[in-house]
């Protein structure tokens, strides 16, 4: 079985931290390198390593369009020595609660091996393991923007985690002792700002969103992209994550339409903005004053097999 999933990017839901399974101490995994970014064409990414040698593990977070959480990926020896069980619980703390989520099988990271990644460090509003959202995608455009322009990550959030901490099952939690990430999100905020200003838009401008633009007809866009699963892709097994992102005026009129690989994606080409441009309809962005404007709209693409 194959299906694809259209995903929104920015809207995400809270959790309330589930309990330990164990009472062990957590292992502490100290960080063995500074924090590394980089203002990359397409992304936003920190990495840091943690141990040494054969206990090497990885955490990176990016960004590849404005969200209020920054995806991340954790590789390496603490992701080898939680490798089965039942669900992984995770926790960006102690600010941030815990949060359980499915762990894909086959996820790899280099030189590092085995890995896990979501795309927050709270609980993502897409559920991995049967492919179906939380809420209905019609319901999520309702309300404004909580915060007006360009969405950012919370540096106030970011000084509240000081580790990111993984269990699964009776076996002792492992943390990466990651130190207060305040600093770092500023470095990301102003990376996706930059960012931003490469994509033909008014930065100014963006920060009197009131609201990004709403897909109207996304039920009919999703239909027709779940109707196309790239015949070279689906013959060797491939899966891939694809963000899409559109410039939409001040008319709700798409103007240009770009995809950037999150995952390896040799395979898939770009039908997904083929299928928004023919007949995506969109309500404009509205600015502080409720006057439409261009702006952007993102999503995440995700294409499965079964």
């Amino acid at each position: 079985m194959r299906y694809v999933v259209l995903s929104f990017v920015a809207l995400l839901a809270g959790l309330s931290a589930p309990a330990y399974a164990q009472d062990e101490a957590p292992v502490i995994v100290p960080p063995v390198t500074p924090w590394q970014v980089d203002f990359g064409e397409n992304k936003c990414r920190a990495v840091r390593v943690f141990g040494e040698g054969d206990e090497r593990t990885v955490l990176l977070l990016e960004q590849i369009t404005p969200s209020d959480s920054p995806r991340w990926i954790m590789a390496g020896d603490v992701a080898e020595r939680l490798n089965s069980g039942g669900d992984l619980t995770v926790q960006f703390g102690p600010g941030v609660g815990a949060f359980e989520m499915s762990a894909a099988k086959g996820t790899t990271l280099g030189d590092f091996g085995k890995a896990y990644r979501s795309f927050s460090i709270r609980k993502p509003d897409w559920d991995g393991r049967d492919g179906k959202k939380e809420d209905e995608a019609d319901n999520l455009d309702d309300e404004a923007d909580p915060t007006p322009g360009i969405p950012m990550l919370d540096i106030e959030e970011g000084a509240s985690i000081e580790w990111v901490q993984f269990s699964r099952d009776k076996r002792a939690p492992q943390r990466l002792a990651t130190g207060d990430l305040g600093q770092l999100f500023s470095v990301l905020n102003t990376c996706m700002t930059d960012l931003v200003g490469t994509w033909g838009v008014d930065v100014e401008a963006q920060q009197r969103r009131a609201k990004g633009p709403s897909p109207l007809n996304l039920s009919q866009i999703a239909n027709r992209i779940q109707q196309y699963y790239p015949s070279r892709a689906e013959r060797w097994g491939k899966q891939a994550d694809l963000s899409i992102r559109m410039l939409v005026d001040e008319n709700g009129a798409i103007t240009d339409c770009r995809i950037t690989n999150i995952t390896i994606a040799e395979d898939f080409d770009d039908r997904a903005c083929s299928e928004f441009k023919k007949v995506g309809k969109f309500e404009p962005a509205i600015d502080t004053d409720g006057k439409p404007m261009a702006s952007f709209y993102a999503s995440t693409i995700l294409y499965r097999l079964n």
